[in-house]
């Protein structure tokens, strides 16, 4: 009866120590997914930025004021004069 209860004890003794380990594995496992989830967080805050930057950016380079300007000055277009339109038939 001793010796069972030797064997017993030492099985629970062996399986607590086993379930303490599992416990600090899950944790330290927890620790590094939630510093992985921070890390794609702050990444994908920085798109969100990115992409406002980028859509503000695209309303100005799409803006018909600019464009009629930059097509003035560098390429030095102009408005055609109503002599100079000529209309074409289809035929």
């Amino acid at each position: 009866m001793n010796g069972s209860r030797m064997l017993l004890t030492t099985g629970l003794l062996v399986l607590i120590v086993w379930t303490a380990l599992k416990v600090v594995e899950a944790k330290q496992q927890t620790r590094q997914l939630f510093a992985v989830r921070e890390a794609l967080r702050a990444g994908a805050d920085e798109l969100s930025v990115t992409q406002g930057q980028l859509q503000v950016e695209l309303a100005t380079f799409a803006d018909y004021e600019r464009i009629e300007k930059n097509a003035r000055n560098r390429l030095h277009m102009r408005t055609p004069d109503m002599q100079e339109i000529e209309v074409l038939e289809a035929e």
